[in-house]
């Protein structure tokens, strides 16, 4: 297992008296990702110690338990984040036989007396497009941390990639076919867990970023993007915090507004470049295939806040033909 992967069986995590969440985890480690795992075990360690709290019990959990759980969170805590709970506490039930109380009527109430209190759209990070792309690479310095990241956000508009994808990338994922054509293969994602993979092509001017920093950084295998200490590399690939804070950092040396750069983060290439291919004029299997996505549920929130004047001023010059 990774570096970064869950605690083992060896160790129970804060809050699980009883060693079940570190059980839980140990028979899961393999068969989920890290991250995932990361996310389920923090969310339930948190109901385990608000059970603990009040002499309940949080495995089995009874239904009137979880919903008093939502109800005491209501005010605190977006419907998102009640979801992303109620589905940890479904998956430890699963993962240990029991009958889910997740399904039960009065937890469905609580869920929706938190919807209904809490209406407020997502907030969705700003799209890095084109045009904010451009700006970036212009000002970025011909250092070695400016090379990488000039190469890591081209590559991440170029294939839509979350952060986490980027961070798995290596250079054996990376086919180089020519002066300046190349393509990556994107091994695995949060929405293709059994790592079927797909390729994600480069454009001429991010072949040209990528090269210049794997040769100005002496790279030949492992880790495609790695941290810097000292100016030296490192044999470790970067995070994905430390992605979004090199976005942040790069749009703010570009002069890039306080309004925007403030919320660009490790997504927002995949969200710019979602955006600009809406306003290019492809449709949604051609924007779901580049950026694999499975469904056009998520895919419209990621385009909703392309330039809307954009595409009304096409639609006026379409009408006036």
């Amino acid at each position: 297992m990774s570096s970064g992967a869950i605690q083992s069986d060896h160790s129970s995590p804060p809050n699980d008296k009883s060693g079940q969440l570190a059980e839980i985890l140990r028979r899961c480690a393999g068969a989920y990702a890290d991250n995932t795992l990361r996310g389920y075990a923090s969310d339930l360690r948190v109901f385990e110690a608000w059970c603990s709290k009040r002499a309940l019990t949080w495995l089995p959990a009874e239904p009137q338990t979880v919903a008093a759980f939502i109800d005491h969170q209501i005010d605190t805590l977006s419907a998102s984040t009640l979801k992303r709970r109620l589905a940890a506490i479904n998956f430890a039930h699963r993962m240990t036989d029991l009958s889910s109380p997740t399904t039960s009527s009065v937890v469905h109430l609580a869920l929706r007396r938190a919807a209904r209190r809490h209406s407020r759209r997502p907030n969705q990070a700003t799209g890095l497009t084109s045009e904010v792309l451009t700006r970036i690479l212009e000002r970025l310095p011909d250092t070695l941390p400016g090379l990488r990241d000039a190469a890591l956000i081209s590559v991440g508009y170029d294939t839509l990639c979350r952060s986490s994808e980027l961070a798995m990338m290596t250079v054996a994922h990376l086919r180089l076919s020519g002066a300046d054509t190349g393509s990556l293969l994107v091994p695995r994602s949060k929405g293709d867990q059994a790592a079927d993979g797909r390729i994600a092509w480069l454009s001429a001017r991010t072949v040209s970023h990528l090269k210049r920093w794997l040769q100005a950084a002496d790279i030949v295998e492992g880790p495609l993007f790695r941290s810097l200490h000292l100016a030296r590399v490192s044999d470790e690939p970067l995070n994905t915090s430390s992605i979004r804070r090199l976005v942040k950092r790069a749009a703010k040396s570009a002069g890039v507004t306080t309004e925007v750069g403030g919320t660009l983060s490790g997504h927002s290439m995949r969200v710019g470049a979602a955006q600009d291919m809406l306003v290019a004029g492809f449709d949604a299997l051609a924007i779901m295939q580049a950026g694999g996505w499975k469904t056009t549920t998520v895919l419209l929130r990621y385009v909703e806040h392309a330039s809307t004047k954009t595409l009304h001023e096409r639609r006026w010059a379409a009408l006036a033909v």
